[in-house]
């Protein structure tokens, strides 16, 4: 399997990469559901609020649940794309090894990122799970459950930000 780089030459896409591609497009599109799910569950808790005077007391809490579930899920779909944030005056003008080395460093980064999100989500994980705590307000769930959508987007980051930087590194001009 080949794809084109920002010069249009072909390049090889290591092993792991095509391994991870499906699953990384499979969150992408969770997440792009949840767009969806996040509008109309705004919506109908605007006019519940608004037009029929009763108001949906749960709606405000399991929106920033699906709201963190939809930023983490997508992240790694836009980074494969290239399609997160990104400050384009001086990296643009880069060439050859500077170049190479600007992905380098970026892909670097996106692991450290993604390694110190998921380890401290980890951790929040296991202390939530060792005490038992339930969140508080209309949804009553153990605190857990909403940072997993944290830790399979990292996770699923961090191994695809690997993937990348070996590529890269071990790749010929």
């Amino acid at each position: 399997m080949e794809k084109q780089t920002e010069h249009g030459t072909a390049q090889a896409v290591p092993l792991l990469e095509r391994v991870l591609t499906p699953l990384v497009r499979l969150c992408g599109a969770i997440s792009a559901l949840l767009v969806l799910v996040l509008l109309v569950l705004t919506a109908c808790a605007i006019v519940m609020r608004y037009f029929v005077n009763q108001p949906l007391v749960w709606a405000d809490q399991l929106l920033g649940y699906l709201l963190v579930a939809f930023v983490m899920l997508g992240l790694t779909e836009a980074y494969r794309n290239g399609t997160h944030i990104a400050i384009d005056m001086v990296a643009d003008k880069l060439k050859g090894g500077w170049n190479r080395l600007r992905w380098i460093w970026s892909d670097f980064c996106v692991l450290l990122f993604a390694l110190v999100v998921g380890i401290s989500t980890y951790e929040s994980i296991s202390f939530a799970r060792l005490f038992g705590s339930y969140s508080s307000g209309a949804i009553q769930i153990q605190t857990w459950v909403p940072q997993v959508p944290v830790l399979v987007g990292a996770g699923l980051m961090g191994l695809f930000a690997l993937t990348r930087l070996i590529s890269r590194l071990f790749q010929r001009d």
